[in-house]
């Protein structure tokens, strides 16, 4: 190769670098050290509880180093856009997986809502494969079944007055309408107070929990004030027991 030939490849060479550092800085450099995420729109607060809108959500870029943990990527926008906050989400932040209430776990105070417990004492009968995050509706079944109930299973009972029949004649009348319908259990628990969940912790179909870590005891269940009188109305007043299903 020929020196002049040389000399005129090396100079432009180095303008061709000088012109893509610039370049670089200018056009690359933020889209390769950064990924566009979800923040809450300028001038914008999403209160604790509140439906998250997408006039509320912006995407902006930011530097992967700044990123907060399971921050809301660009295309995952639409899985949070209907969903609650789970905690209050200031101007100009990103959005955090763990800043979204998907399960609707939380009571909404906005609404009277409360998480509220459900003893075993009050319970007449319920699923043995519940589990938190399901949706139930529940029956009362006044005391004269109970007491049908009672009679029927104990081994004291010499007679034939109370049959199987009875028992399931009188739930069956009991059972046609709901005291309360798609209520949201958040916590199942044993008599030791702990949650009762699959053998291995998690939360499976309903067909497929046949083994537990516990007998189910107590619910706590989200239920706004009215709901809840209304319960308890039931089981001390009227001195009825719950009858348990799946929603």
């Amino acid at each position: 190769m020929k020196p002049r030939t040389k000399i005129i490849l090396g100079i432009f060479t180095s303008l061709l670098l000088l012109a893509l550092i610039p370049t670089y800085d200018i056009f690359l450099k933020d889209k390769i050290d950064s990924t566009a995420v979800v923040v809450v729109k300028a001038d914008t607060e999403i209160k604790t509880n509140q439906t998250i809108e997408p006039e509320m959500l912006s995407i902006e870029r930011r530097r992967k180093q700044d990123l907060v943990d399971d921050v809301v990527l660009a295309d995952e926008i639409n899985d949070i856009t209907g969903k609650e906050a789970a905690e209050l989400l200031v101007s100009n932040s990103m959005v955090s997986k763990k800043m979204i209430d998907y399960e609707q776990m939380l009571p909404n105070p906005d609404e009277k809502e409360a998480i509220r417990p459900i003893v075993s004492d009050m319970i007449y009968a319920k699923p043995g494969s519940l589990r938190r995050k399901d949706n139930i509706d529940i029956y009362t079944i006044s005391g004269d079944v109970t007491d049908k109930r009672m009679a029927e299973t104990s081994e004291d009972t010499e007679d034939n007055e109370v049959s199987s029949e009875d028992v399931k004649k009188a739930e069956k009348e009991a059972l046609k309408t709901p005291l309360l319908t798609n209520v949201r259990v958040v916590y199942v628990k044993d008599s030791a107070n702990n949650e009762v969940t699959g053998e291995d912790g998690k939360v499976v179909a309903k067909g497929e929990r046949l083994n537990a870590t516990g007998n189910i005891s107590d619910l706590e269940v989200i239920l706004n004030e009215e709901d809840f009188n209304k319960l308890m109305k039931a089981v001390i007043e009227d001195n009825q027991k719950l009858y348990i299903t799946y929603n």
